[in-house]
């Protein structure tokens, strides 16, 4: 009775399939990282609140769970597939953050809000993703840094990406992506995000080369989509921007080099004209078992800033931010580390007439990350 139901079974999805293609399977992976230390407030007019002592997730990498999979169609084709959501690994709870209530009224991260997306490949022809996908931009700066994803420590993420003009965030929904093959190591990446009514489009563009201990990346980015979730980014204004990157292993020590620009169009109702210039650099340098991490980041304006309430964080003047710290590998799936870093902010204030506040602040934290 087994064996003839076995067939049936067979039979019937050979019938809804069609024919029957090799499938890899479906992989789960994720990363747990949490932190323990004494966090400051991110420097800005409101940084006399003094540092909190925590227990955080997401130090080195946000912490995540996901699936991907992947099946080969013939022919060098092939369908795949992937869905990630944040974890916040101190509470449990999902995403990064709450949803903001009045005057954003932004939604809280959802689901697979890291990534969403499905496309189809070739191995001459490149792959087309639908979905939710990580930004070039973003891409490109996680890939040419010496703290990679990290949004807790890393300068370069930090000038760049959180508590500053841009807008899009670090990912997009509704994104249609299309990814190059290499030749030669030289491959690209074009990539639209459909407003659905939400404002205009957003487009994005990027070109990768890698070659031995070389690396080097241009990304450009045009925003124009009202946010609706933490996933979406958290800034109404419209901002194009771009990023030149570059590494080179020189096997004592591995360099970063990051130079860009941000330009804020302020928003649909309040246009703006106000540009932002930013570098960083940062370095590996292998001892022991691990890696001594350091890095350096600046970004600043050369307009006029419009003036801010006294609860902003960030810095809308200038930001930067140096860390240093070390990564200990227990394994290659394991790593423990220690990181100390700076935090400086000049802020133009509201009320009026504006006035210029400094601050800075240092907070640091020694964690565990593991991957699977």
């Amino acid at each position: 009775m087994k064996t003839k139901l076995s067939l049936v079974g067979a039979a019937a999805l050979m019938a809804i399939g069609g024919a029957v293609h090799a499938q890899t399977g479906v992989a789960v992976y994720g990363q747990v990282d949490v932190f323990a230390g004494r966090m400051a407030a991110l420097p800005g007019v409101n940084s006399s609140v003094g540092p909190i002592t925590v227990v955080n997730g997401g130090g080195l990498s946000t912490s995540h769970l996901g699936f991907r999979g992947r099946e080969d169609l013939g022919d060098g084709a092939y369908a795949a597939f992937e869905l990630s959501m944040f974890i916040r690994a101190d509470t449990g709870a999902l995403g990064r953050s709450d949803a903001l209530g009045p005057p954003t009224n932004l939604g809280g991260d959802q689901f697979f809000s890291r990534t969403s997306w499905v496309g189809l490949g070739h191995a001459r022809y490149g792959s087309l993703r639908l979905g939710n996908a990580t930004t070039l931009m973003f891409l490109n700066s996680l890939s040419n840094n010496a703290f990679g994803a990290s949004t807790t420590f890393s300068p370069m993420n930090l000038i760049m990406f959180v508590g500053g003009p841009l807008s899009g965030g670090t990912a997009w929904n509704n994104q249609i992506l299309y990814d190059s093959p290499v030749f030669g190591g030289f491959s690209f990446g074009l990539s639209t995000a459909l407003a659905e009514g939400n404002g205009k489009n957003n487009v994005g563009a990027a070109a990768f080369y890698r070659q031995g201990d070389l690396s080097l990346g241009l990304a450009w980015q045009d925003v124009k989509k009202t946010p609706l979730t933490f996933a979406d980014g958290t800034s109404f204004s419209q901002t194009k921007s771009w990023l030149m990157s570059g590494s080179y292993d020189f096997k004592v020590a591995k360099l970063f080099a990051n130079i860009g620009a941000i330009h804020d169009g302020g928003t649909f109702a309040a246009p703006a004209d106000r540009n932002h210039k930013l570098w960083s650099v940062s370095g590996s340098i292998p001892v022991g078992a691990g890696q001594v991490l350091a890095g350096y980041g600046s970004r600043r304006t050369g307009d006029a800033a419009a003036p801010v309430p006294a609860t902003a964080p960030g810095g809308n003047i200038s930001r930067r931010v140096a860390t240093v710290g070390y990564d200990y590998f227990l394994s290659k799936r394991t790593d423990v580390y220690l990181m100390v870093m700076n935090d400086r902010t000049s802020t133009a204030t509201l009320p009026a007439p504006p006035r210029q506040v400094d601050a800075s602040a240092t907070s640091f934290g020694a964690g565990i990350r593991h991957s699977f």
